[in-house]
Order: structure tokens, then sequence, then C-alpha cells
């Protein structure tokens, strides 16, 4: 079929804008990482929080403040303004679990933990699919680092 070269320009430029619009009902999390923690925190790693089929449904980030405090927020990018199982972790040692904190809870935005830790730390987070324990998680864990 052949349109005119108007009606042609003006179906790609109505294509463009389709393709470009993020998809009806997206939701972005109002909340940062440096919002969340406060003060003084900026970030100095990140992960994000994927299925097992890849999908990434939040970030887990590590931020820093000066004289040894840490503070860890899975901010969800899923299920945002939903409450589900939403988790932040701060281990500070592998061997004493006493020692970590973690903030687990039914959230809508995020999870937040935030504790001092002056040796190797690991941190993690995940965001779930439901309120609870039951269905699927988006988990990311970091490796043990960040020592003074």
């Amino acid at each position: 079929m052949k349109f005119p070269r108007r009606t042609l320009a003006a179906l790609l430029s109505i294509a463009a804008v389709l393709v470009a619009a993020p998809p009806a009902g997206a939701a972005t999390n109002p909340y940062t990482p440096t919002e969340v923690c406060g003060a003084g925190y900026r970030v100095i790693s990140s992960l994000p929080a994927k299925t097992d089929g890849g999908s990434k449904w939040g970030g887990v980030y590590l931020l820093y403040k000066s004289g040894g405090y840490n503070c860890v927020v899975t901010i969800k990018w899923s299920f945002i303004g939903v409450a589900t199982d939403t988790f932040a972790g701060l281990y500070r040692d592998s061997e004493d679990s006493s020692r970590n904190v973690y903030d687990q809870g039914n959230y809508k935005y995020y999870a937040v933990v935030r504790g001092y830790a002056p040796q190797c730390i690991s941190y993690a987070g995940w965001v779930g699919d439901h309120a609870g324990e039951s269905g699927t998680n988006a988990v990311a864990v970091s490796g043990w680092g960040w020592c003074d």
C-alpha cells in the first residue's frame, strides 16, 4: 500500500511516540538510596535484585558515611506501592550471625538498615512478588569486602 508523504510522515511520528512512551500504568519509585539513608551517606556499591529468570525487580545499594557507618537499602523497581516481602541486610560477621542486621517486611517502596561496621562486610537484599515468604523473589547478594 502506498501512502502520500504527509500521511507516511504522520504515521512514523505517531509510531515513534508510541515506542518511546513508557508502558501505561508504569510507576517509578519516588525514593532514592541517599534520601532513604539520610544526610552524609553516599552510594559505594549496588547490585540489581534479579529473579532466577533474570527479571530485575529492584536495586540493592550499599552506602557509607564517614566514621564506619553503612546503610543498605533495597529500592523496589517492581510492585511499587504494593506491600510485598522486601529485605535489606548488612552482614558484619561471617561467623557470628548475631552481629548482622537486617530489615524485612511487607513494604511498598523499600527496606533499609543502618549499622556501624568497622571491618569487612557483605550486603544483600530482595524484592518478593507477594506479601509474606511464599512466591518468587528477586535477590542480590554481594561478596565480602569494604575492609578498613
